[in-house]
C-alpha cells in the first residue's frame, strides 16, 4: 500500500476508535434497504444523500440524525450495506435486527495484514 494512503487510513482508523464508533458491516442489500426505511420511519432525518452519477448503482450514502445522534449508512455493490455510529447506538441496532457489530472502521478490512 502507498505510504500516503497508509498514513491517511491509519488516521481514519484512529479517529474511529477515539470517537467510540462501531460498525455493522456486510448487510445484504434488501435488509439494508429495509433497515434504512425503518430508521427513517422511526424519526431519523436524512441530513445528506449521495447523489453522484453512480448513486445506488456502485455506491450510495445516507447520513441520518436524531436527537443529536448521527448514523452514516453506506452501500456499495461489493460489500453491500454498512451502518456506522456511536458504539452504544450501533449495538442497539445490531441487537434489534440480529446483525453483528464490530468496533472496526468499515474499510479496515482492506488493509494489509501484518
Amino acid at each position: 500500500m502507498n505510504p500516503i494512503a497508509r498514513f491517511l487510513r491509519s488516521g481514519a482508523k484512529l479517529r474511529f476508535k477515539a470517537l467510540g464508533l462501531a460498525t455493522i458491516k456486510d448487510i445484504p442489500t434488501e435488509q439494508f434497504n429495509t433497515l434504512l426505511d425503518s430508521l427513517i420511519s422511526s424519526g431519523w432525518q436524512k441530513t445528506y444523500v449521495y447523489d453522484g452519477f453512480d448513486a445506488w448503482i456502485d455506491y450510495g450514502q445516507v447520513k441520518l440524525e436524531k436527537d443529536g445522534a448521527r448514523l452514516n449508512c453506506e452501500w456499495d455493490n461489493w460489500t453491500e450495506g454498512s451502518i456506522e455510529g456511536q458504539a452504544g447506538l450501533i449495538k442497539e441496532i445490531g441487537k434489534s435486527y440480529g446483525l453483528r457489530v464490530t468496533d472496526e472502521w468499515r474499510w479496515s478490512q482492506y488493509d494489509p495484514k501484518p
